[in-house]
C-alpha cells in the first residue's frame, strides 16, 4: 500500500470504529442512568409499543384497586347507618310487644311507650336523609334504581344490579308463563249444611288447630270458622256449591294444607260420603309462579320472579290478582290491598294481561369502576333503596302508622304493629345483606384479582422495559475501553501521515 497524505485511510477507519463505540457508550450509559433498556423508540419499537400498553393497563388496574377501596368505604358508610336503624327497630319492636301486654299495661306506659315509639322512628328519618359519603346521599333513595313505567301489578320490586352499556337506560320485560298456586284441599260436604257434628284439625304453614262445627252449621259458617284462625294456621277457606274449598293464605311450593279427621267418623265434615270426603286426611302443596324476564328463564318463588344476568339482577314481586289470575279478589282491607287471604278467597282464573309488560331502569344507583377499561364488564352498580319510615314495612301499613294518632299506634293496634315492625327489621336486614354480599363478594374479590394481576403485568413490562443491570455493566465496560482504545488508535492513525516528511529531508 503507498504512503498516501490526501486520505489518511488508517485515521477514517478509526474515525469511524470510535463514533460506533461512542455511540455504544453513550447508550449504555443512557441505560445504566434511567435503568431502562427501551429510553427512546428507536431502542425496541415493538417493545415500546406493549411496553406504553402494559403501563396503561398497570395505571388502570391501580385506580381500579383505589375505586373499590373507596366504594368498601362507601357500604360500610352506608351499613353502619343501617345497623343502626335496625338497632332501633329492635327497640321499637320490644316497646310494641310491651304495650300488647294489655293486663299488666295502663295508659300511661302506653303513652311513655308511645312516646319513645316516636323518638326512636323520628332518628330512623333523620338517619335516612343525612347519612352520606362525601356529599353523596346514601339511604334516602336518590342511591337507589331509579324506576319508570311500573306497572301497579308489580307488589315489590329489588334491583341488585343493572347494567346500561352505551344506552342511557334499560328496559326489562317479564312475562308470567304459570301462576302462582295456593295450596288447596277441596271437601265435597255433599249438603249446604251439616248433617253431624264433626271435629277436624288443620294443618297450614303457621301451624295446626283443631277446631269443631255443631250439626246444622252452613258451609259458609264452616268457612268463616276456618278462616277466623287462619292468623294461627295459614290456612282459609271458601264455599262452592256443596262443597268446602280450604286453602293456604300464600302462594308457593313451600304452602301446604292438611285436614284430618279427629272424631273419628271416616269423614272429615259432616257424615256424606263422597271421594274426598271419606278419608282419614287431605292434603295439598302449593305451587311457584313460572316466567321469564328479558327472555331468560327466571327462578320462581311464591308469586315472585328472580333472575341475575349479565345485564339485569333482580327480583320482581307480583299482586296476588296478577299472580294467581284472581281476578275476581276484593280488598278486605282497604289500607292493605288484596292480600293472599283475600286471594284465596275466590277461585282463580286465567292470567290477565298484566301478566306480561315492562318497566324502565333509569339509573344504575351506585356505579363503581372496578376494572382499568371502560367497558360495562369493568364496571359494576348497587342500589340502596329509601329506608324512611314511610318506605319500611309497607305490606302490613308502612312503620309511618305506627306513630301517634296513626292507624296502628301501640294504644290501638299495637299488634299489628308488631308485624308492620317485623317486616321493616326484615326489610333493613336484606339491604344490609345485600350490601354486605356485593362487599364481600364483588369489591374485595375484586381487590384480591387486581392485585394479583397487577403483580403479573408489572412483571411482563419489567421484563420488556427494564435493564439487567449485570449485563449492561459488562457491556458499558466493553463499550469504556473500545472508547479509550480507539481514541488512542485515531491519535496514532492522524501521526502516520506525517513519516511522509522523511522523504523530502
Amino acid at each position: 500500500m503507498g504512503l498516501r497524505i490526501v486520505n489518511n485511510i488508517n485515521a477514517i477507519r478509526a474515525s469511524r470504529q470510535l463514533a460506533k463505540s461512542n455511540e455504544q457508550f453513550s447508550k449504555s450509559l443512557e441505560r445504566l442512568s434511567s435503568g431502562l433498556k427501551i429510553n427512546s423508540g428507536s431502542d425496541n419499537p415493538a417493545g415500546l409499543i406493549i411496553s406504553e400498553q402494559l403501563r396503561g393497563q398497570i395505571t388502570g388496574i391501580r385506580q381500579a384497586i383505589d375505586n373499590s377501596q373507596k366504594a368498601i368505604n362507601v357500604i360500610g358508610t352506608a351499613e353502619g347507618a343501617l345497623q343502626e336503624v335496625s338497632s332501633l327497630l329492635l327497640t321499637v319492636r320490644r316497646l310494641a310487644i310491651d304495650s300488647a301486654n294489655l293486663g299488666t299495661t295502663d295508659q300511661d306506659q302506653l303513652d311513655a311507650n308511645q312516646a319513645e315509639v316516636d323518638s326512636a322512628l323520628n332518628s330512623i328519618d333523620r338517619i335516612a336523609n343525612t347519612t352520606q359519603f362525601a356529599g353523596k346521599k346514601l339511604l334516602n333513595g336518590s342511591s337507589g334504581f331509579e324506576i319508570g313505567n311500573l306497572d301497579s301489578s308489580i307488589d315489590k320490586l329489588e334491583i341488585s344490579r343493572a347494567q346500561f352499556g352505551s344506552s342511557s337506560n334499560l328496559n326489562v320485560d317479564y312475562r308470567i308463563t304459570s301462576a302462582a298456586e295456593f295450596a288447596s284441599v277441596t271437601i265435597a260436604v255433599g249438603a249446604a249444611t251439616l248433617d253431624s257434628d264433626s271435629t277436624i284439625q288443620i294443618t297450614g304453614s303457621q301451624g295446626s288447630q283443631q277446631i269443631s262445627f255443631s250439626k246444622g252449621s252452613t258451609l259458609q259458617e264452616i268457612a268463616n270458622g276456618i278462616d277466623n284462625i287462619n292468623e294461627n294456621t295459614g290456612v282459609t277457606a271458601r264455599v262452592s256449591d256443596q262443597s268446602i274449598i280450604i286453602t293456604s293464605t300464600e302462594v308457593g311450593s313451600n304452602e301446604s294444607v292438611a285436614v284430618e279427621d279427629i272424631d273419628g267418623d271416616g269423614n272429615l265434615i259432616g257424615s256424606i260420603n263422597s271421594d274426598s270426603n271419606t278419608t282419614r286426611r287431605a292434603s295439598d302443596k302449593g305451587a311457584d309462579i313460572e316466567g321469564s324476564i328479558n327472555g331468560a328463564s327466571a327462578q320462581g318463588t311464591g308469586r315472585s320472579l328472580k333472575i341475575n344476568s349479565a345485564s339485569f339482577s333482580g327480583e320482581i314481586t307480583f299482586g296476588y290478582v296478577t299472580a294467581t289470575g284472581a281476578s275476581t279478589a276484593t280488598a278486605s282491607n282497604s289500607n292493605l290491598g288484596i292480600t293472599g287471604s283475600d286471594a284465596a278467597k275466590v277461585a282463580p282464573g286465567a292470567l290477565g294481561e298484566d301478566a306480561s309488560g315492562s318497566f324502565d331502569v333509569n339509573s344504575q344507583g351506585l356505579l363503581f369502576q372496578l376494572g382499568a377499561y371502560g367497558t360495562p364488564n369493568n364496571q359494576e352498580s348497587v342500589g340502596i333503596e329509601d329506608i324512611s319510615t314511610y318506605n319500611l314495612g309497607t305490606s302490613n301499613g308502612r312503620v309511618t302508622s305506627i306513630v301517634s294518632g296513626g292507624s296502628n299506634d301501640l294504644s290501638s293496634n299495637a299488634d299489628n304493629a308488631v308485624k308492620i315492625i317485623d317486616e321493616a327489621i326484615t326489610d333493613v336486614a336484606s339491604t344490609r345483606a345485600r350490601l354486605g354480599a356485593f362487599q364481600a363478594n364483588t369489591l374485595e374479590t375484586n381487590i384480591n384479582s387486581l392485585n394479583v394481576a397487577l403483580e403479573n403485568i408489572i412483571a411482563s413490562e419489567s421484563r420488556i422495559r427494564d435493564l439487567d443491570f449485570a449485563t449492561e455493566a459488562a457491556a458499558f465496560t466493553k463499550s469504556q475501553i473500545l472508547v479509550q482504545a480507539g481514541t488512542s488508535i485515531l491519535a496514532q492513525a492522524n501521526t502516520s501521515a506525517q513519516s511522509a516528511l522523511l522523504l523530502l529531508g
